[in-house]
């Protein structure tokens, strides 16, 4: 998955009767992808069924998504940079971009099976942000908030640090189309695409504690540690 948005309901809000039926439902999911695992060898992940989210082909991306992608407007929008920092951040876009830029070429892995290689990534790595925003040493991971307030995933401050994390906002020499996650996705390079969170407005700095911090995803059961292996 590649940052898909939350099925049904907003956050904090009373379960529709739908949402009361995903357990029973992603449960015979979770029979019938692990039976097709066995008999294709593949590696077993909790799939989530096709009905909880749309699916649009767009190029060479099979864009998941279960809600649809916030307008995005450069004169109102802002990336806060919060939680266990020093020096908290509200960056404009403009100032987002202002900031020194890497540009490199990864594969992108979906764990449905399907991938794209060779996708160009543009933007700024998580490193340089960090390092403008002074992080707290008590902070172990990050969390990334998307646009529409229910989507979010996390990766450790290991993760966040590597030279080629980073915050795209042009993909393929191109700014992100709305439906990529314009104005920017978080790009985590050797990772499956549900970390690749999109529409990020938000990026907390966090200590969870023994028990982790569990995106989106990972509340339906996918692994924390999304590496591909």
């Amino acid at each position: 998955m590649s940052g898909e948005e939350k099925v049904g309901g907003q956050a904090g809000a009373e379960a529709t009767d739908t949402e009361k039926h995903i357990g029973r439902r992603t449960f015979i999911g979770l029979v019938v992808a692990g039976l097709a695992a066995l008999f294709l060898g593949k590696e077993i992940f909790p799939h989530i069924p096709a009905w909880l989210s749309g699916s649009v082909n767009t190029g060479r991306f099979r864009i998941n998504s279960v809600a649809a992608g916030p307008d995005f407007d450069p004169a109102t929008w802002r990336l806060t940079v919060d939680g266990l920092v020093r020096k908290p951040l509200k960056l404009t876009f403009a100032q987002f971009s202002g900031l020194p830029q890497v540009e490199f070429t990864r594969d992108f892995d979906c764990v449905e099976g399907w991938g794209v290689k060779d996708v160009v990534w543009k933007g700024v790595t998580m490193r340089e942000v960090l390092q403008r925003a002074d992080i707290d040493p008590q902070a172990t991971n990050l969390v990334f908030h998307s646009s529409d307030l229910v989507y979010t995933d996390s990766l450790t401050l290991e993760e966040a640090l590597r030279p080629d994390t980073v915050l795209a906002h042009e993909m393929n020499g191109q700014p992100l189309q709305p439906g990529m996650g314009r104005p920017l996705r978080l790009v985590l390079p050797g990772n499956y695409g549900y970390k690749y969170v999109k529409w990020v407005v938000r990026v907390e700095a966090i200590a969870p504690g023994t028990d982790g911090y569990k995106g989106y995803w990972e509340n339906y059961g996918y692994p924390v540690d999304a590496s591909i292996r």
